[in-house]
């Protein structure tokens, strides 16, 4: 697998990549806030919205005016609504998502060792061809924390298992608040083009901290796992 940077992000306004402009007590109408996908046009501006449940979904109007690199697909995370007769979506926030391409321990970009500082899972799940994630970390400066996705293919052809490690590097940053890290990582590079229905074992580890506020080793994703069929969750 190609080489590649690791996500480095400033987790003070962790990730805000484009919000609705607007009084501060400007009412939001009942409104949905998901991870999804968005499609932008040639003119980098956002045509389609995709729920990770659901069609997708023209947008009929972007109140964040958000202009991205032309013709591409992007994983935010959106406060949006439905028209009521379903044929379109408003969207009034987004914000950027971690992606992390997995990489095996061997690729260049760990060649300083795999970091594991610890984080809480506050909730992780499967959507749409990725595996999701909002993680809880403690920081003092929020600067210079490095995410990416260690991986272990060595089960996949026999027993059609993936084992997925968390690298954090929290850059010597001390811990005194709470901060939130929003990830997403893509899963369809694992589809098996002769059985592409193929089900898929995703086990995520990862290290947090025990009762007495220690570092561990959490394995609790990887009993059972997380199923994983390409095009189905």
């Amino acid at each position: 697998m190609k080489g590649g940077k690791l996500h480095v992000i400033w987790l003070w306004g962790l990730l805000f990549l484009m919000t609705a402009c607007g009084d501060d007590d400007y009412y939001y109408p009942s409104v949905k806030l998901e991870f999804v996908t968005v499609k932008t046009g040639d003119d980098g501006r956002i045509q389609t919205l995709i729920p990770d449940k659901g069609e997708a979904l023209p947008v009929a109007e972007d109140r964040t005016g958000s202009v991205i690199a032309a013709n591409t697909y992007k994983r935010v995370m959106s406060n949006y609504e439905v028209l009521s007769d379903g044929s379109a979506a408003t969207i009034y926030s987004l914000q950027s998502l971690i992606v992390p391409l997995p990489k095996p321990e061997d690729d260049p970009v760990y060649k300083d060792g795999i970091k594991q500082a610890p984080v809480e899972v506050v909730s992780i799940w499967l959507g749409r061809d990725y595996l999701n994630m909002i993680l809880n970390l403690k920081v003092s400066t929020g600067k210079g924390h490095t995410f990416g996705i260690v991986e272990d293919v060595s089960e996949l052809k026999t027993n059609g298992i993936v084992n997925m490690l968390l690298y954090h590097d929290a850059n010597s940053d001390e811990e005194y608040y709470n901060r939130r890290a929003y990830i997403s990582v893509p899963l369809e590079q694992y589809m098996d083009e002769e059985h592409p229905d193929r089900t898929i074992n995703i086990k995520f580890t990862y290290c947090t901290y025990d009762k007495d506020g220690s570092a561990v080793v959490s394995e609790k994703y990887c009993d059972p796992g997380f199923d994983y069929t390409p095009g189905q969750n």
